[in-house]
């Protein structure tokens, strides 16, 4: 990541000169299409204006107003012009400042870059944001992906390993790590002669486009298994996020589950799917898209289920006496979330038969950047959180400060620097014997901070 796209002061003053120059007859053509996406009439430069946020970058997907984290907008458009913002800048050069940025080094490096460059590639620089405003309006210009309503599904043996890692696609240093040690994991199930599977919970950022899963996710050393591994039948499987929809989910569902490495998430009719049955002789596990909506400027702040899934999931309950784990973006239950009485509203509404009737094992999920275990709630008798794969966060928790109920507990190690402590990244491994599972959890500098059985 590069600071002038992570910080939130900076894309304000983007989100002003855009505003600014919508105008112009050079983006006409863009802006036009752009509008087009947008509910409501009006001139489309106007209508872009009004969708623009109107205090400061908008909302933070994590951190919060916290100013030493990196700034993660939830604002679709915000999302994007973070997209360009960094597109454009390394096609000039400038090299990564990885976050947390506020070391010696890298407050070198950005004195250097602003003294060579004080006003080109930046918000005041007028044939700059004009770039970043055309890449960013052509983008919105080709709406949403369209969701396929067949999902996919596959068979796994009653001995597998399956690794579950979420919000991981942010390229860092240390979400490279969590990747290392989750490669760690499928080689060591594959030379015990285990079946081995890699679950992401879904989001790329800033914005999900191709540029950012070719980078984040499916460059050389970044996902952890390789193609050969995957044509000895390891499988890869990622749920839709929020960001991920930012940029349409074209790079979702074209770029990322395009990749040989993801081949078995597709539908019967050999197309990309965004939701899933893995089937044991003793387990289904559920992935559900609970980020796809046709508007181009929500949120993602609370989860949907596009038809038919919550049928599907019915279906998929009813038809033996497996015991079954649904797998997420979006979470059910949230012990932090200010809007927590929102917070899976939906989901409990569209899900209500299959919960009701205590159907539901288990339920994993991502999208709050934190590892959370749950006491029974909503009608599920174990859910957990698994948001912490690589986007950077403060620890403002001691360890021994309670966790909320129904919360059980958290994950709060973390590292330290100039003063701040980060929470460190992680994720978690499935190992399944029959009915049975044992859970452990890791983190990216390796260490095993919890283990614990379910069934």
């Amino acid at each position: 990541m590069i600071r002038q796209a992570i910080d939130r002061s900076e894309l304000q003053r983007y989100v002003e000169a855009v505003k600014q120059r919508l105008d112009e007859p050079e983006l006409q053509g863009a802006a036009d299409r752009a509008a087009a996406q947008l509910d409501g009439g009006g001139a489309p430069a106007q209508k872009l204006r009004e969708a623009l946020p109107t205090e400061d970058a908008g909302p933070a997907s994590s951190g919060g107003r916290d100013e030493a984290a990196p700034f993660m907008a939830r604002d679709p458009i915000v999302s994007l012009l973070q997209s360009s913002v960094e597109h454009k800048l390394r096609e000039q050069g400038v090299k990564d400042i990885p976050p947390p940025h506020r070391g010696l080094p890298a407050r070198i490096a950005h004195f250097i870059w602003g003294f060579l460059h004080p006003v080109r590639f930046g918000p005041d620089d007028s044939e700059w944001v004009t770039d970043i405003a055309r890449a960013t309006l052509e983008r919105l210009a080709e709406g949403n992906h369209p969701f396929n309503p067949q999902p996919a599904r596959h068979e796994i043996g009653d001995e597998a390993r399956v690794v579950i890692v979420g919000d991981w696609g942010s390229g860092l240093p240390r979400a490279r790590e969590v990747s290392r040690c989750m490669a760690e994991e499928v080689s060591s199930a594959l030379a015990a002669g285990r079946e081995a599977h890699v679950i992401h919970l879904g989001d790329v950022y800033y914005s999900g486009v191709r540029a950012e899963v070719e980078r984040n996710v499916l460059a050389p050393g970044m996902w952890p298994v390789s193609p050969a591994q995957a044509r000895a039948g390891v499988t890869s499987w990622s749920l839709n996020g929020n960001h991920d929809m930012y940029g349409g989910g074209f790079g979702y569902f074209e770029t990322l589950l395009g990749d040989e490495r993801f081949a078995a998430q597709r539908s019967a009719d050999d197309k990309p799917t965004s939701f899933f049955r893995i089937v044991s002789p003793s387990w289904d596990l559920v992935g559900l898209d609970t980020s796809w909506n046709p508007d181009v400027l929500d949120q993602g702040h609370f989860g949907v289920l596009e038809d038919p899934q919550a049928e599907f999931v019915a279906s998929v309950a009813a038809e033996s006496d497996r015991k079954l784990m649904l797998l997420s973006h979006h979470q059910l239950l949230s012990v932090y979330d200010r809007d927590s009485a929102r917070v899976g509203k939906t989901l409990a509404q569209k899900l209500g038969p299959t919960l009701g009737a205590a159907a539901v094992d288990a339920w994993i999920w991502g999208h709050e950047h934190r590892c959370v275990g749950y006491g029974p709630a909503g009608g599920v008798p174990f859910s957990r959180c698994i948001g912490n794969g690589g986007v950077p966060v403060l620890m403002k928790h001691a360890a021994e400060d309670p966790v909320p109920p129904p919360g059980e507990w958290e994950e709060r190690e973390y590292w330290e620097e100039d003063g701040d402590r980060w929470a460190r990244f992680g994720f978690a491994v499935l190992d399944f014997s029959g009915p049975r599972l044992q859970i452990r959890y890791r983190n990216e500098a390796g260490k095993t901070t919890r283990t614990e059985q379910l069934g």
